[in-house]
Formats: C-alpha cells, sequence, structure tokens
C-alpha cells in the first residue's frame, strides 16, 4: 500500500523547530571551550529541550506517549544516585566520597558532599535531564517528523566540513571572527579541537551518505535517482576528506569503521530494504577517500607516521586502573568528580589540565561506579532489544559504533554538540519495532 502522509500539528512541528535548532546552533558555539562558552552551550541544550518537551505536550492536543517504565527505572535510579552524591552529609562523605584524608584533619573544613564537586555533579544532572527529554521526544516522533531531524544533522555536518575545508584552504586564523583557531594547520570546522570536530564528524558520516535514500526526507526524497547517487557521493566525500584532513587519528579511524559498519549492514540485509540499492553507499564511501588523497590525507599519513602516540593520555589511564582505590569503581567517586580526584594523584611530570579522562567509558564508570555500570548495560540492553535493520537505523547504528571508538581515547560524549545528536540517535533506536511515534 501507499505511505499515507499524515497531517502534523502546529505543537508537534514547533517541538521539532525546536530540536533542529539545538542541532543548528550548538556547533557553532564549540569555537572556544571556556567555562563561560560551555554554561552557554549548556544554558542553550537546557532551554531548548524544556521547549521541545513543554511544545509536544501542549495542552488541547493529542496526548504525547509519556516514557515507558524502562525510561522511568533508568531516570529514577540515575537521579537517585545523583541526589545521593550531593546530598549534603558527612556519613556519606566518609563512607563513599573519594576525600583525601587531609581533608578530614583540617580544623576548620571538613566534606559533607559524597561527589568532591556538587556543583559539577548537579550541572551533569541537568545535562541529563536535557538529553532524557531529547532522546524521548526523538523517540516519539513520526516517521515523516524525524526526517526533517536528519536532513538538519546532515546539513550541519556538511556545513562544518566544508567551513572547515575553506577556513583550512584559505588559511584563516578565526572561527567567524570571534575565536581564534588553534590549529591552522588542521580541518577542524567551528570546533576549538580538531579531535572533537573529528568525533563529531564521525557520528554524523553514515547518515550524510544514507539520508538521499531514506523515505519521504524533505526536499530529497522526490528527486530522481541521478541526482540522489550525486548528492550521496558528494556529501560522502566532503565529510570524508573533512574528516581525513582533521589528522585526528582515533576520530578517523572510528569514522572509517563507522562507515564500514553501515556499508556492511546495509550490503548484509539489503534483502529487508525494500529493494534498496547498495552500490551507490559503496561509490560514496570510495568517492570519499577518493577526495581525502587528493585533499586530506596527506596530513594523516604523517600523523600516523610519528610512531609517539599521545603517552600523557595512556599515562592517564593507567594512573586511573593503578592508583585509583577499588572502592571508588564501585562506589563511584561522583559525576563530574574526575578533574578533583585526578589531581589527587597526578604526578608532578605530567603536566596539564584534565577536566576529563579522554577516555568516557572509562571516566564514566569511575564516577558512577555500578551504578553507572547498570545503566550503561540498560542503555545497551535496549538497543539490542529494539534493534531493526531499517534503512532509517543503520546509519544510526554506524554512527553510535564510531562514537564508541572515540570514547576510548578522547571525550566528544561530554561535548554538547556531539551530545543532543547522540541523544536523537539514541531515542529513535530504543524505541519498539512496532511502536508508532506521534503523528500530531
Amino acid at each position: 500500500m501507499p505511505h499515507r502522509a499524515t497531517a502534523i500539528s502546529p505543537t508537534a512541528a514547533l517541538s521539532v523547530i525546536m530540536l533542529t535548532v539545538l542541532v543548528l546552533v550548538l556547533p557553532l558555539l564549540m569555537g572556544h571551550r571556556t567555562p563561560e562558552t560551555l554554561t552557554l552551550s549548556g544554558l542553550v541544550l537546557l532551554s531548548g529541550s524544556a521547549l521541545a518537551v513543554i511544545l509536544a505536550g501542549w495542552p488541547g492536543q493529542r496526548p504525547w506517549p509519556l516514557p515507558g517504565r524502562g525510561w522511568w527505572i533508568f531516570f529514577g535510579l540515575f537521579s537517585l544516585a545523583v541526589m545521593a552524591q550531593i546530598w549534603p552529609s558527612r556519613l556519606l562523605a566518609g563512607w563513599f566520597g573519594p576525600h583525601p584524608a587531609a581533608l578530614w584533619q583540617h580544623p576548620e573544613f571538613s566534606p559533607r558532599h559524597w561527589s568532591p564537586n556538587p556543583a559539577a555533579t548537579l550541572r551533569g544532572w541537568a545535562t541529563f535531564v536535557a538529553l532524557f527529554a531529547i532522546a524521548w521526544t526523538a523517540g516519539s516522533l513520526g516517521h515523516r517528523q524525524r526526517n526533517w531531524l536528519w536532513l538538519t544533522i546532515v546539513v550541519m555536518a556538511l556545513f562544518q566540513a566544508l567551513y572547515g575545508l575553506l577556513s583550512h584552504a584559505s588559511g584563516a586564523e578565526w572561527i567567524f571572527s570571534t575565536w581564534q583557531r588553534h590549529n591552522v594547520e588542521f580541518v577542524h570546522g567551528s570546533f576549538s579541537n580538531r579531535n572533537l570536530f573529528a568525533g563529531y564528524l564521525a557520528l554524523t558520516w553514515p547518515l550524510a551518505v544514507a539520508v538521499w535514500w531514506l523515505r519521504d526526507v524533505p526536499l530529497l526524497s522526490r528527486l530522481p535517482v541521478e541526482l540522489r547517487i550525486a548528492g550521496s557521493v558528494i556529501c560522502g566525500a566532503i565529510i570524508g576528506a573533512a574528516l581525513m584532513a582533521s589528522a585526528s587519528r582515533l576520530g578517523t579511524t572510528a569514522g572509517v569503521i563507522g562507515l564500514l559498519v553501515a556499508l556492511l549492514l546495509w550490503t548484509r540485509y539489503r534483502g529487508h530494504l525494500k529493494g534498496a540499492a547498495v552500490w551507490p553507499a559503496w561509490l560514496a564511501a570510495f568517492a570519499a577517500f577518493l577526495f581525502a588523497t587528493w585533499y586530506g590525507l596527506a596530513p594523516l599519513t604523517e600523523r600516523l607516521a610519528i610512531t609517539s602516540m599521545e603517552e600523557s593520555r595512556f599515562q592517564v589511564f593507567g594512573l586511573m586502573l593503578t592508583e585509583f582505590p577499588a572502592r571508588w569503581w564501585l562506589t563511584g567517586v561522583g559525576l563530574g568528580g574526575f578533574e578533583a580526584v585526578f589531581r589527587q594523584i597526578q604526578p608532578a611530570d605530567l603536566s596539564g589540565w584534565y577536566d576529563y579522562a579522554h577516555n568516557d567509558l572509562l571516566q564514566w564508570l569511575l564516577e558512577m561506579g555500578l551504578v553507572g555500570l547498570v545503566l550503561l548495560a540498560m542503555v545497551v540492553g535496549a538497543i539490542f532489544r529494539h534493534a531493526a535493520m531499517r534503512l532509517e537505523r543503520i546509519p544510526l547504528y554506524a554512527g553510535l559504533a564510531a562514537l564508541v571508538i572515540v570514547a576510548l581515547g578522547d571525550f566528544s560524549w561530554h561535548i554538547p554538540a556531539t551530545q543532543v545528536v547522540l541523544a536523537i540517535y539514541i531515542g529513535v533506536v530504543v524505541r519498539p519495532q512496532r511502536q508508532r511515534g506521534y503523528q500530531g
């Protein structure tokens, strides 16, 4: 039967618009990673997610589906753990807090919180609430509404790649004439850090190739097949070249693996994709590597030729695994508490400011302990339980696979521009296969 278009209610449309605004605005604020810009991006994330939820459930409209039991269990378990970490209790601080003995012996000060940085813990919880709301809203959208999100994500990824390539080619020293570029010799879009830029592109690259073949995508689905093939190839080539020209070894590796995951899934399950052609996707991948060879491969090969890897990063991992007490890994040191506890064991020969562990998975487990492991298992379990080999979901699975690899050596999970796309992906892939999203 032919697909029947369903009208979108005004409030549902406004909710989608709020999510698209977040996708478009947050990457533009990543030009300088300071407390001020991070606070601004956090406020944008919180306010945008709140407006999206309010508009979604506006009175007088068709009822928006409430989160299921698994969502509430996840939300409640995480919130209770954070509440315990910031609750003013000397008992909790003494039992679970990662505080050095000198603090307890201080005549005028003694710890009163489990978390060594309650303000950071509270900010982390607020960010979680925003991302939870974004994931739930995205997962509740109908097929046609989600297509606007996919188109917006690809538009911003393509803008980042083009802006990065043009800025690099012109030798620009400023980002939007506002923030100074720290890595002029590499491509990094409007991000202050080329590794964070590469993580963002690795997450979005498979979708940029596949969006041309999704059903009912605005402006794209009605194009002739020849133009869709050209669009898929060109988008894949531009983003691939920018990713490799960033010279981020981890980000490029993750991006290539993510794209290969998408291509293999697309090829393996093409019989379930209603006759979708596979060869245009492989052509787009080939064009990406061809373009990258011409423009972006030289900086990457030079970086790969360096035998000394990020030694300080591995030193941090080693210190975390050997110097932190086992009890901290069981109970958690408190959300956002890594920086405070790492300073306790940071040796004098390891210079630098480590506000993140450069390993999102290790940092999450250290900060949240066994509770964090359970929460992570719940998300992974939901993804596998509701897995569906659909053309829409394949690039999402591939992007998530790429970002998991990035998480092994960087902190992209903490960057708002990447977080909002990640939340949208997860909200859709944990959605039950037979559940119909809100149509308005």
